[in-house]
């Protein structure tokens, strides 16, 4: 559906108005990105925005209790939250939506992400999907798809902490054993595109999470050159974690609750 109006395509908190109109203001390599589908009830920008401003709006409290919440689901009880500190209390928990980030000056990379989250010692990305799959590599612009690209610039310093704990998380429509299965011959001669492709997010997210043959090689492989020397392949892998839109809302609306 296309609205007439862009805010009713998004959930806006008294007084938020002109935050979302500089969010949608922003451009990424000098292209206005953010306008051309604001008014498109398809939008993962508006999906996102309405999400995680809501979020970052909450008391601390309670934004620590979504926050805990989020980590269980997206990680199975497998990753202990960096939330869960009672510390936390006294520290600032930065939301961003659409903030890019550069690595260091040796690979020179950059990438807008849809969410993320600051904290001392911590560094948190979202990439948030809704119908549409993970973009691939279009080499000689783009030597890495979406999912590589996140995690080599999450892992790059981009915040100039040396010492930080990195966690990429996937924000998708379904589980993604639920993803992953690939066309049929039959959908595959279909003239169609976007969502018979979303087998591909969940395909290379495991291929990064789980490796090939007990090895985490296709990791290690898309990792390599960039500013962090001691990287741990291992805790890489279990740094990512997949999300639905559906756990999420849920954790949203406890919190508001």
């Amino acid at each position: 559906m296309q609205y007439k109006n862009y805010l009713r395509n998004y959930v806006v908190l008294p007084g938020g108005e002109k935050a979302l109109k500089e969010f949608l203001g922003q451009t990424y390599k000098g292209m206005p990105h953010k306008n051309k589908y604001s008014s498109n009830s398809n939008s993962e920008d508006a999906l996102t925005w309405s999400c995680f401003d809501i979020l970052r709006n909450l008391p601390l409290s309670k934004k620590i209790k979504v926050l805990n919440e989020i980590w269980e689901d997206a990680y199975k009880r497998e990753n202990k939250s960096p939330f869960s500190d009672n510390n936390l209390r006294n520290e600032k928990i930065e939301i961003e939506i659409g903030k890019t980030y550069t690595g260091s000056t040796k690979t020179n990379e950059s990438t807008e992400v849809d969410a993320s989250i600051e904290l001392p010692g911590v560094l948190v990305f979202f990439e948030a999907k809704l119908y549409s799959a993970v973009s691939m590599a279009k080499p000689p612009e783009k030597l890495y798809n979406q999912i590589a690209r996140k995690l080599r610039i999450g892992l790059d310093n981009p915040l100039g902490e040396e010492d930080y704990d990195f966690y990429f998380i996937f924000l998708d429509i379904a589980p993604r054993d639920k993803l992953v299965r690939r066309k049929s011959k039959k959908e595959a001669e279909l003239p169609t595109k976007g969502f018979h492709d979303k087998w591909k997010s969940a395909w290379w997210f495991n291929y990064y999470k789980d490796g090939r043959n007990n090895s985490l090689k296709p990791l290690r492989d898309v990792l390599k050159n960039i500013h962090s020397k001691d990287i741990d392949i291992k805790q890489v892998a279990e740094n990512m974690g997949w999300l639905t839109w559906a756990d999420l809302f849920k954790d949203l609306l406890r919190g508001m609750i």
